[in-house]
């Protein structure tokens, strides 16, 4: 008999709900564990993932086409998942017709579809305001496969420095016309959002506050919820008492993320409070070398783990379906050590240098830029590979991942724009291969959004302007 129809459960079940009260996330894992032992599959879930400036061509395209190619030398971090990516050729932003810069223009683009029409006052003169919601927005909307959730969605980004007071760059995520959703730059501020959810009480200021002071002290999250986890250990149906451990270890192994780097107490939550990550402020002017004395890419990097470790915890504990997370904005002010080819021992900054001539050590250094963010990407998606879903099977298998960037190369063009997909079994994704449009000329990036909103279940979703819409690429998805 299963749970469904078992009043006895039924009753426990109502017990309990009324006495753990806005603990959202506690409700969310009893519906999961229910779930699954019902022989239900695991739920889908759409991360889309921003590096900035584009790329190199000539060190991007793979060799070959359909399911005959080899990796580049930036996609060959991704050779583990070359089965479960396509890369995307023959694409543009819908960019005709609207205004905006290069990488303002491109950011409001590539994940609103819709042309914009006006401008930010001041801001440059070239900050783009978005006319609509943006994908993911669309997507929480319209996906019933992506809804259920205690957090709707989750916007993150790692640097928030920016040319001007830009607001386009900045924001990947909006909810409507001229309303960007603001991301968590901080990881722990991350952490607090997506596992306040699961104290009694909900993410209350004074529940998050609490939870700031324990993790100071080590504590967990699980700590405040113990009571209510011993009392969901004897609730939960008796198959389902392993997802329910693995549940708990899953927010005890992102905690464990923030404890373990000794080499830098500051960004771990030792030495200061743990919601603070020291970054650099520093602007590069154009009008410079763009040498810096202080390298941005060792504590980037980290503040990318620690991101992407709340992103993997909140996926296995369902808290969360849907995540973007923008690694810089395009007119992004990020050093880089150890990647200048004529001397290692240079810091150079990535966006302005990306503006200098075009000489063989500009590219070969841009090259290297995109190589390092392809790294960390690829070992996360690793991860998501290798993590068992208390749902069933492994993260990676249900969840949907676009590797995507705001335009083309350094010279802000939107055509030929270098996205990747990747995604498992679960997502329906024919992975394998390079997709080509033939001879038939570029498809708007809307016809890729199109299609994986089909593949969530949205087949009504449109995206784009009412005189720019055209159809869903197809063969994308099984």
């Amino acid at each position: 008999m299963t749970v469904r129809y078992n009043l006895s459960y039924a009753w426990s079940r109502r017990r309990f709900l009324q006495g753990i009260g806005a603990a959202a996330g506690l409700v969310t894992v009893l519906k999961g564990l229910e779930s699954a032992a019902e022989g239900a599959t695991a739920p889908k879930r759409l991360l889309i993932v921003q590096r900035p400036v584009g790329t190199v061509y000539q060190n991007f395209w793979p060799n070959g086409s359909g399911a005959d190619f080899t990796l580049s030398r930036i996609l060959d971090p991704f050779a583990s998942m070359k089965d479960r990516m396509i890369v995307m050729r023959d694409l543009k932003l819908p960019f005709e017709g609207s205004v905006g810069g290069g990488h303002e223009r491109g950011t409001v683009l590539m994940t609103t579809g819709q042309r914009t029409k006006k401008l930010y006052p001041g801001n440059g003169g070239d900050d783009p305001v978005a006319e609509g919601p943006s994908i993911d927005q669309l997507l929480v909307r319209q996906s019933p496969e992506l809804q259920g959730t205690p957090i709707a969605s989750l916007q993150i980004s790692c640097d928030k420095r920016a040319d001007t007071p830009e607001v386009s760059t900045r924001h990947m995520s909006y909810s409507g016309p001229s309303a960007p959703m603001t991301p968590y730059y901080q990881p722990l501020d991350a952490y607090r959002r997506v596992f306040g959810t699961l104290m009694p009480g909900g993410p209350t200021d004074d529940n998050l506050d609490a939870l700031t002071r324990a993790r100071l002290e080590k504590k967990s999250v699980l700590d405040f919820a113990m009571k209510d986890l011993k009392r969901l250990e004897g609730l939960a149906p008796s198959s389902q008492r392993e997802s329910l451990e693995a549940h708990a270890a899953a927010i005890r192994e992102v905690e464990k993320e923030f404890d373990a780097d000794p080499r830098d107490p500051a960004s771990c939550g030792v030495a200061e409070a743990p919601e603070t990550i020291d970054v650099s402020e520093h602007i590069d002017p154009y009008e410079s070398s763009h040498v810096v004395k202080e390298r941005d890419d060792v504590k980037h990097a980290r503040i990318g783990t620690l991101h992407f470790a709340v992103v993997k915890a909140a996926f296995r504990c369902d808290l969360t379906r849907v995540v973007t997370f923008q690694w810089a904005p395009g007119t992004n002010h990020v050093s880089f050590g150890e990647l200048w080819p004529p001397d290692a021992a240079i810091y150079k900054v990535h966006h302005t240098t990306s503006h200098d001539p075009d000489t063989r050590d500009t590219l070969e250094f841009l090259t290297r830029v995109e190589e390092f963010y392809a790294r960390h990407v690829a070992g996360f998606l690793q991860q998501l590979a290798d993590t068992d879903d208390v749902a069933g099977g492994k993260l990676l298998d249900s969840t949907l991942v676009p590797y995507i960037t705001e335009v083309g190369t350094r010279t802000h063009n939107w055509d030929n724009m270098p996205w990747v997909l990747f995604g498992g079994e679960g997502t329906g994704l024919r992975g394998g291969q390079v997709w080509t449009n033939g001879n038939r000329g570029l498809r708007s990036t809307n016809d890729v959004w199109m299609a994986i909103a089909r593949a969530f279940d949205a087949p009504d979703l449109v995206l784009g302007d009412n005189d720019l819409h055209t159809t869903p690429v197809e063969g994308l998805f099984g």
